[in-house]
């Protein structure tokens, strides 16, 4: 199989994800997403990385699309579609996971647990809209990642404040409430291809009552409950993405969705492949590899329905 890693700047992990695939036996390189460019034409539409014409070089492409690269990466990979190359993704999946509010929405469609969460377009709306998610809230970026862009507020006055402030700057913004009993804890649990295949719990060292390890937060292997298993999927099956790592507290009424992340880390010392000991890398590419085949067997079949249909 020859495979084709998109990447987005997240080379430690990109790297891990091609060293499984040559272990593996199959053909694989890594291009920066920055680097394609693509020519939409009726009768030969392209895609290339620098002057080489990569369209149909590869059997599958594999995005790993971190957020300043979304918009124009769902581009590259919908020229791919049209060129009827497998891609592991959708780009509608990529779009949800990327919108937080709406993967909140689709979330919601399905039952799911999260905590309230709350929007206005006009900053003193925010102050009325606490009286569902309680005091203190939580305020987070629309395009947070890593925990910047999250804070807690305990006041309606500090609430105002803030809510100003990103106003001012144009910044999209929500409220969630406070989940005290999981503040300094979350748990990170990596899916690939509807199957949970590892889970960490993340604790906070100094107070901060964000998880996330960029921000100091320790991590340990952990297991799912049966019905935090079946939250993960049911969320990861909501928005159609099949590789992700899902964000979830550990509340007195269960499991609360945080965020479906779309373009996981997995590397380094704190990362889920290393504190479990589990090669997400390798459980990647042989989804991968394993959905590639149905996929152009589909493709010639519908092909050979479409002759069958012309000469008739």
């Amino acid at each position: 199989m020859n495979i084709c890693i998109l990447s987005t700047d997240q080379e430690d992990d990109d790297n891990r994800i091609l060293e499984a695939a040559l272990e593996k036996g199959h053909k694989a390189c890594i291009y920066r997403m920055q680097d394609i460019r693509l020519a939409l034409s009726t009768h030969q539409p392209c895609v290339y990385a620098g002057n080489e014409d990569i369209t149909d070089k590869f059997d599958v492409i594999i995005p790993r699309l971190n957020v300043n690269c979304s918009d124009y990466g769902i581009n590259v990979l919908q020229q791919f579609i049209c060129s009827q190359i497998y891609v592991s993704e959708t780009p509608d999946a990529l779009r949800l996971g990327r919108d937080k509010l709406k993967c909140l929405q689709y979330l919601l469609a399905q039952g799911l647990p999260f905590p309230t969460t709350c929007i206005s377009y006009r900053p003193e709306g925010f102050s009325d809209l606490a009286r569902h998610t309680g005091l203190p809230v939580v305020v987070k970026l629309i395009d947070s990642t890593e925990g910047v862009g999250v804070f807690v507020v305990n006041t309606r006055k500090e609430l105002d404040n803030l809510a100003k402030t990103f106003t001012r700057f144009g910044a999209s913004y929500v409220i969630q409430s406070f989940i005290g009993e999981a503040a300094g804890s979350d748990v990170r649990a990596f899916v690939v291809g509807g199957r949970v295949v590892a889970a960490m719990e993340r604790h906070s060292i100094d107070g901060d009552f964000r998880a996330n390890v960029s921000l100091g937060a320790t991590a340990d292997p952990c297991e799912l409950s049966e019905h935090e298993e079946k939250t993960v999927l049911a969320a990861t099956e909501a928005i159609g993405i099949n590789v992700a790592g899902v964000d979830f507290i550990r509340s007195k009424s269960g499991p609360l969705l945080l965020e479906i992340n779309v373009s996981p880390d997995f590397t380094g010392d704190h990362g889920i492949e290393k504190v479990t000991g589990i090669d997400i890398a390798g459980a990647i590419v042989d989804f991968v590899v394993q959905q590639t085949q149905p996929f152009y067997a589909n493709h010639r079949l519908l092909q050979m329905c479409n002759s069958m249909s012309k000469e008739g």
